[in-house]
């Protein structure tokens, strides 16, 4: 398949620039909130590790190196905790606001970065603007940078910095010590950072065998086919992505709902233009006479093709990937077509499927989530439970301990009031906040880098029994507060205070609350009992 003579589209700067300024300010747009306050759930524990280092100065929850990476038990990933840190104390802005701003920076930059990186690929003003538009608005994208921060979405938003980096490292060296330093940058900002593996991986097979194949033919005077090798390729990749399909080494799931689980979360999270990945795809593998970094992304995606089974993180990590192979179909319409009436019309076609796919991210980032009513696992965090957290940090002394009924409610209560609160499960919050010490992280051991337990689960990992303080905040729960093992807990975490969400477990303790202790504050939704 050979090379289109019009594959290189160019705009004139004033295009570029009014492009630009319209994709920024849809950007912005889209990300101000529909809701009171933030979004989310992991988000509240990094909030609450966030305050910790402004009130602390230092990162409690480091009991080991490791640690600072997030791969020790008790510890979380401290990149985004002290950058939003820094910025709140340097602008004085409380950190719920410091998140949706936080929220909204690395939500424009995703738009750059994947320009940055689509420009390395196929130096065509459509394709590149095509690429900046659906990734910076795909809907992943949009739930990691919608006022629900988190250190995955910092890591995706900076991942085709990544790439780009790595492609150039080949001609400049100073793109090496850049690459170097956003490589231990992301390391400390996600487990994700596993997954750029096969990305390396794969980027030095092919240098290999490119040089390899170069030296043969200059050699020896062999002549290979490309299409040959395009079928090879395409051949290898089947070969690849069937692995864990056979294996199963990636999950229990029957291999057919695998894919359609795969399929489901891919449109879901890459958006509608997941659709046309495929034919770009197929466009890019036979393509004739393919460039080097035409060549590195395919050997990208053919290693990370195993992976695409790791329903977890595989369809956040992929974005950039869906988006370029996506922006090559949709570019590739207005290749084919000359000057004249269809090549408006292609170019109408093409509007037309990038608003598609905005609504379609819209309405999944601002309407289809909303349930009309709070509930245990709502959403965002509602306005009465912000009012009680507020009502916390401004009666209850900060050297006070409260626990909550609710897990969820418990991390936004300790966000909002920065008053210790027992929770459920973030044990890097309990140690950070004195619910726990580093004593008691014991019987650690490591998991071999050749099991996918090192990659998937944690590389260091505590021995059985371990000494979750999330247990206990469970166990509470079904004991009468005047019971032997409700006193313990209690005594054991030190707790004044209980805060009963109405939609929250309404077990023995809660039942013994009303029966036998005093409620300091109602709003409707958030009541505070005495525990004493």
């Amino acid at each position: 398949m050979r090379s289109d003579r019009n594959e290189n589209i160019h705009f004139s700067n004033r295009a570029k620039y009014l492009l630009t300024g319209l994709l920024i300010i849809l950007n912005f747009v889209i990300r101000v909130p529909s809701v009171p306050h933030e979004i989310g759930n992991d988000g509240f524990t990094i909030h609450i590790l966030a305050n910790s280092v402004s009130a602390f100065g230092h990162a409690k929850w480091w009991a080991h190196p490791a640690s600072i990476f997030g791969f020790y038990p008790y510890s979380y990933a401290s990149a985004v905790p002290f950058l939003l840190s820094g910025i709140s104390q340097c602008s004085g802005v409380n950190m719920e606001t410091t998140i949706w701003i936080f929220c909204v920076i690395i939500g424009v930059f995703s738009a750059f970065t994947a320009y940055l990186l689509a420009k390395e690929i196929w130096n065509n003003d459509a394709f590149k603007f095509i690429v900046a538009f659906t990734y910076s608005l795909s809907p992943g994208i949009l739930t990691f940078s919608t006022w629900d921060v988190s250190t995955r979405g910092l890591f995706i938003i900076l991942l085709p910095l990544f790439i780009y980096l790595l492609l150039k490292i080949r001609s400049y060296i100073k793109f090496g010590i850049l690459f170097i330093v956003l490589f231990i940058l992301l390391t400390a900002t996600h487990h994700y950072i596993f997954m750029t593996i096969p990305i390396i991986l794969g980027f030095t097979i092919f240098i290999v065998i490119n040089k390899i194949i170069s030296k043969s033919m200059q050699i020896r005077q062999i002549r290979i086919s490309h299409n040959c090798i395009n079928v090879i390729f395409i051949l290898t990749f089947m070969c690849m992505f069937l692995i864990p399909f056979f294996t199963r080494i990636f999950g229990v799931y029957s291999r057919y709902v695998w894919l359609h689980l795969m399929f489901e979360n891919y449109v879901r999270y890459a958006g509608i233009i997941t659709i046309f990945a495929i034919s770009g795809y197929v466009y890019l593998s036979l393509k004739y006479n393919k460039n080097f970094n035409e060549w590195s992304f395919l050997f990208f995606t053919l290693f990370l093709a195993p992976l695409l089974y790791v329903l977890t993180y595989a369809h956040y990590f992929t974005i950039i990937f869906v988006s370029i192979l996506a922006s090559i179909s949709l570019a590739n319409i207005t290749n084919m077509i000359k000057d004249g009436p269809r090549k408006k019309c292609a170019f109408f076609m093409i509007v037309i499927i990038l608003l598609l796919s905005i609504s379609f991210s819209g309405f999944y980032q601002h309407w289809r989530t909303h349930k009309g009513k709070a509930t245990a696992g709502e959403w965002y965090m509602s306005e009465k439970t912000y009012t009680a957290a507020l009502w916390i940090r401004e009666n209850i002394d900060e050297n006070k301990r409260l626990v909550c009924n609710n897990d969820l409610t418990c991390r936004r209560m300790l966000a909002i009031s920065e008053v210790p609160t027992l929770v459920g499960a973030a044990n890097d919050c309990m140690l950070t906040y004195g619910f726990t010490e580093v004593g008691n992280i014991k019987n650690v051991t490591m998991n071999s880098p050749l099991t996918t337990r090192f990659y998937l689960d944690n590389p260091y990992v505590m021995g059985y029994p371990p000494h979750d303080v999330g247990a206990s905040f469970f166990a509470l729960q079904s004991w009468d507060i005047e019971s032997w093992e409700g006193k313990r807990i209690i005594s054991r975490f030190n707790l004044s205070y209980a805060i009963e969400d109405k939609y929250g477990y309404r077990k023995a303790f809660i039942q013994s609350l009303h029966e036998k202790r005093d409620n300091i504050y109602n709003n409707g939704k958030i009541r505070i009992w005495c525990l004493s």
